[in-house]
C-alpha cells in the first residue's frame, strides 16, 4: 500500500528529551575577560613590588635634632638618625659615620631636621693677620643677649689708667659656665693684641660691647 505522498505527520522528527534540571550548560569565557584579569594580577604584582622596595631599600642618615648656628661644636645630642630612601638626592652621612662628626664645627647654620654633611662641617679656618683667642667673662662683662658667630665686638680693658678698645669678633657663640657665673666664648682678634687680650682675660680684666655683625 502506498504512502500519500503529502502525509506530513509521517515525517515529523521526535521531539529531544528535556534537560535534567542538575546539568547546566558550560558559558563561554571571554577573551577579553581573561585578558583584563591577567593584566590585573600583573598590575598587583607590579604595586606589590614596589611596595616592598620602598621599604626595604632604606638607610639610616644622621638628621639635626636642634638648630646650630655657624661656628657652633656639634655635641651627640644635637644629632639623631632617621629612616631615608637609599636613592634620596640629598647629601647626608650614614649613621656609622655619626661619631665622626661630634666636635666639628658648623661652617654654615644648620637647622633641626637638616642633614649634616662634610662640606658643612669642619674647623674654621683662622683668616690671615687674625688670632683665635678664648674669653671667660662674668656677669656685667658682656650683653645678655644672643652672640651668634660674625657678631662684630670690642674688648675694653678694665685696668686702670689703660683704656685700650680693640676690635674683635665673636667666633663661637657664648657658652654657659657649668657653675652659671659667666660665659666662655672664642673672639678673633689682630694678631698684635692677641697676646695683650690673653693676659687681660685671665685676669678677668676685659669687658666686650657687641657693635654689630660683619
Amino acid at each position: 500500500m502506498l504512502r500519500p505522498a503529502n502525509d506530513e505527520s509521517s515525517e515529523q522528527v521526535p521531539p529531544l528529551p528535556a534537560r535534567p534540571d542538575g546539568v547546566q550548560l558550560r558559558a563561554r569565557r571571554s577573551p577579553r575577560l581573561i585578558a583584563v584579569g591577567v593584566l590585573c594580577v600583573v598590575l598587583s604584582a607590579l604595586g606589590a613590588a614596589a611596595l616592598y622596595n620602598s621599604t626595604v631599600n632604606h638607610v639610616s642618615a644622621v638628621v639635626m635634632t636642634r638648630d646650630l648656628q655657624r661656628g657652633d661644636t656639634i655635641q651627640p645630642e644635637d644629632l639623631g638618625i632617621v629612616s631615608v630612601p637609599q636613592d634620596l638626592h640629598v647629601e647626608f652621612m650614614t649613621s656609622e659615620e655619626m661619631a665622626s662628626l661630634v666636635g666639628q664645627t658648623a661652617l654654615s647654620d644648620l637647622p633641626a631636621g637638616a642633614f649634616p654633611s662634610a662640606r658643612l662641617l669642619g674647623e674654621e679656618p683662622i683668616p690671615a693677620g687674625q688670632s683665635l683667642v678664648g674669653l671667660r667673662l662674668g656677669p656685667g662683662r658682656m650683653p645678655s643677649a644672643p652672640l651668634p658667630p660674625g657678631t662684630a665686638v670690642q674688648l675694653v680693658s678694665l685696668v686702670e689708667g689703660d683704656s685700650s678698645v680693640t676690635d674683635a669678633a665673636v667666633s663661637s657663640a657664648p657658652l654657659l659656665l657649668d657653675d652659671g657665673t659667666g660665659y666662655t666664648l672664642d673672639v678673633l682678634v689682630p694678631d698684635e693684641r692677641a697676646h695683650a687680650l690673653a693676659v687681660l682675660a685671665a685676669a678677668d680684666q676685659l669687658a666686650l660691647i657687641a657693635v654689630g655683625t660683619i
